[in-house]
């Protein structure tokens, strides 16, 4: 009898290599499904075309798709532009390309990192202000051609 219960033992170790892994985990453990518990929801980016309406909000005309379902188009949007970053032509001559460059009235473009599902109060954290109006790439005066 000590060959059939050595036989007995042979199978059923290999039946237990033989299970997967994932058969004998636990339910609710959401091993590899992507949907686990206790994580926010993460940072999408958000895109605002308009006209600056001055005191760091603007008039958005147009935007990305998270801007046109989130129902901002048609909307004055009131952002903080304190750590973002401005791209802007040197408007008022003093040697510095900041927000006081920007006009009331200008075509620009803010873009904002918000949370995918529920944006938040206003005003929104900006991470860059672009004056397409003044666009810093813009030559000024008659050009060149030599």
């Amino acid at each position: 009898m000590t060959g059939l219960k050595r036989s007995l033992l042979v199978v059923l170790g290999i039946a237990a290599l033989a299970i997967p892994a994932g058969a004998v985990a636990k339910q609710g453990e959401n091993h590899g499904t992507g949907k686990a518990k206790g994580h926010r929801p993460h940072d999408v980016a958000y895109v605002f075309k308009g006209s600056y309406a001055g005191d760091g909000s603007v008039e958005v005309k147009a935007g990305n798709s998270r801007v046109r379902k989130g129902g901002y188009v048609g909307q004055t949007v009131a952002f903080d532009l304190s750590a973002a970053r401005i791209l802007v032509g040197d408007t008022n001559g003093d040697g510095q390309r900041n927000l006081d460059d920007v006009e009331t009235g200008d075509w620009v473009l803010v873009k904002a990192r918000l949370p995918r599902t529920d944006p938040g109060d206003q005003p929104f954290d900006a991470k860059r202000l672009t004056d397409q109006t003044h666009n810093p790439g813009k030559q000024k005066g008659p050009k060149n051609h030599s």
